[in-house]
């Protein structure tokens, strides 16, 4: 039986050939590493976003089901960043709950502003309104976060609550 001569040929690959796709795989990752990475941060900076909502939304639900008012507070703004939710005592025979606290990611996040006017607390009333005393700007409580924390360009990332209560995330359009 006789082989023909592209077959006796096309047994393997060269060493230049398995050089050449080495150097593109290596130029691929040099390229995509720094892009995962970022991507990774914006994660981490929207989880922690996220979070702070869920705290606001959650205090906000637990207000008008109880018909009184809860706080979150701001324990710590500087890292680990702390929030602590405050809810009433509950009648008698019920034991009492524990502050519920919620600790930042330090290396994902960290307050560029919080709300000033009321003190690092923000409290809704029974009927899922801020209890915040007037006069509120609009939106009336607005915190920006930002992060990476240790990076040297930061993005933004804005919290508002409304007077009536919504919470909101607005992220940015053009990330760093």
């Amino acid at each position: 039986m006789v082989q023909s001569a592209s077959l006796l040929r096309s047994r393997g690959f060269s060493l230049l050939e398995l050089l050449v796709v080495l150097a593109i795989l290596a130029l691929m990752t040099a390229v995509g590493i720094p892009w995962f990475m970022k991507l990774s941060q914006r994660q981490a900076l929207k989880a922690a976003a996220r979070e702070i909502e869920t705290t606001l939304a959650a205090a906000r639900m637990t207000a008008v089901k109880r018909n009184a008012p809860v706080s979150v507070v701001i324990l710590s703004l500087t890292p680990p960043i702390s929030f602590q939710t405050i809810e009433p005592a509950p009648p008698a025979p019920t034991p009492t709950i524990p502050p519920r606290s919620v600790v930042l990611n330090a290396n994902a996040v960290r307050f560029f502003a919080t709300p000033a006017a009321t003190g690092g607390t923000i409290t809704f009333g029974g009927d899922g309104r801020l209890a915040t005393p007037p006069p509120l700007p609009t939106p009336a409580i607005r915190m920006i976060v930002e992060g990476p924390a240790n990076g040297t360009v930061r993005n933004q990332i804005q919290i508002d609550t409304t007077r009536g209560g919504a919470v909101r995330i607005i992220t940015p359009v053009d990330w760093q």
